[in-house]
């Protein structure tokens, strides 16, 4: 359950970054983009956590639990600038750029060996809805800036961090 809870907050940026875009075209595919990038990205996660679970065994509960509490702080701390969304960019590198966090969020998990089959169909399912959503009905959620999602995003990430270091 705490997997598709991650992967719920993980990808409320979603919602945040495309709600903004105003795209007449290409709306499915830069969805099927984001789509498989949140799946590509937490399963090399996993991996990459396993990995250095392995490395650092005696550590791995802190390390990961520090990880995600700073990802949270960075939610937090991060201020709005919307002025590379105003441009007109490949749809890969705005689902590269919206993505990215659902990699270093899934090493936290592979490193606390959560389930990563869970993770990672919950994160693609819920991006894919998602990012329907923002690029359909983005003009309807009325969402001026993504502060509030984010704060509440990264203060659940703060809250999950901490709690995985005891």
């Amino acid at each position: 359950m705490l997997e598709i809870f991650a992967a719920s907050v993980t990808t409320i940026d979603v919602v945040v970054v495309l709600s903004l875009l105003q795209l007449r075209k290409g709306r499915l595919v830069l969805a099927l983009w984001i789509t498989f990038l949140n799946i590509l990205l937490p399963f090399a996660g996993f991996v990459m956590g396993d990995w250095s679970a392995e490395l650092f065994s005696v550590w791995s509960h802190m390390l990961s639990g520090v990880l995600l509490a700073l990802i949270g702080i960075h939610m937090l701390l991060h201020d709005d600038d919307n002025s590379m969304l105003k441009k007109q960019l490949h749809p890969g590198i705005i689902a590269l750029a919206v993505s990215l966090d659902t990699f270093s969020i899934s090493v936290s998990f592979g490193m606390l060996h959560l389930n990563k089959i869970l993770f990672i169909l919950a994160s693609g399912f819920l991006s894919f809805i998602f990012s329907c959503l923002a690029l359909y009905f983005g003009r309807f959620l009325s969402i001026k800036n993504g502060r509030l999602l984010r704060i509440i995003a990264g203060l659940a990430l703060l809250a999950m961090g901490i709690m995985s270091c005891f």
